[in-house]
């Protein structure tokens, strides 16, 4: 991954160990195709705002660990696509905003980089409870954690109908959903039945539906179908994103953002 300036690669480095939590001098120094010195330097930039700790050994590990938020485990697939998909939702968020953040990775990431911003006021509804610990101490987001059984450390049950948040919120929300599979007949599918009810509730209480997926889920179809194309707002994918989908999104008044 090559990028401009030195501000650009900050936020990249950033991004990256937020999404990895773990990762080392050389990875960094390998993704960003700069030397471990450079890396390093920029590590110690990244501490004095005391959001990376770098370890004895060339470990760089993202402070908010502290709190127990995510184990470490593999780097996910198409990490770098999902990094610019969600840096580019950051321009989306309006001031006074109230967003929901569906389930999956790259709907996460999307959440932890929106609780950067400083300079709008916005609230984050949420039920991801590790998204929840760490976008709560931003002065200006207000964090809405939604209620119900926790499943894998998402809220499964949002309470539709008993008088949880969905009953009694107003209808203006805007959604970040993500998916498992996109599929021009099928829609936007989820592999996890439990996580169905969650989200069509979010969508319910939207008039923005951000749809957030890097290019390998267009044309698969899982198991559970949770939106109709139709129910979209806005595509955020990367370049390698299917023509054929990306023309279909348009024809339907959808507007795809490419990154």
């Amino acid at each position: 991954m090559v990028v401009q300036s030195r501000k650009e690669r900050l936020r990249g480095v950033l991004n990256k160990i937020r999404l990895e939590r773990h990762t080392t001098l050389e990875e960094l120094a390998r993704f960003f195709q700069v030397s471990t010195a450079t890396i390093r330097r920029d590590i110690k930039r990244l501490e004095q705002d005391s959001t990376v700790l770098q370890t004895v050994g060339g470990g760089v590990i993202y402070k908010a660990d502290k709190a127990g938020a995510l184990a470490p485990g593999p780097m996910i697939q198409a990490v770098e696509e999902k990094i610019r998909i969600a840096e580019y939702c950051t321009e989306l968020v309006r001031d006074q905003d109230d967003i929901l953040i569906g389930p999956g990775t790259t709907t996460f990431l999307t959440g932890k980089i929106m609780s950067g911003i400083e300079d709008r006021h916005f609230r984050l509804i949420t039920s991801s409870v590790e998204l929840a610990l760490e976008a709560g101490v931003s002065e200006n987001i207000r964090l809405v954690l939604l209620g119900g059984e926790v499943w894998n450390k998402y809220v499964v049950d949002p309470r539709v109908g008993r008088g949880g948040y969905f009953d009694s919120c107003h209808r203006e929300h805007t959604t970040i959903l993500s998916a498992d599979g996109i599929h021009r007949d099928q829609g936007i599918t989820f592999f996890e039945s439990r996580l169905v009810p969650l989200v069509q509730a979010m969508i319910s209480v939207s008039t923005r539906v951000i749809l957030v997926a890097d290019s390998r889920k267009f044309g698969k179809a899982r198991f559970n179908r949770v939106a109709n194309l139709d129910d979209l707002s806005y595509v955020v994918t990367d370049e390698k994103a299917p023509q054929e989908y990306l023309d279909l999104f348009r024809s339907r008044g959808i507007e795809v953002h490419l990154v």
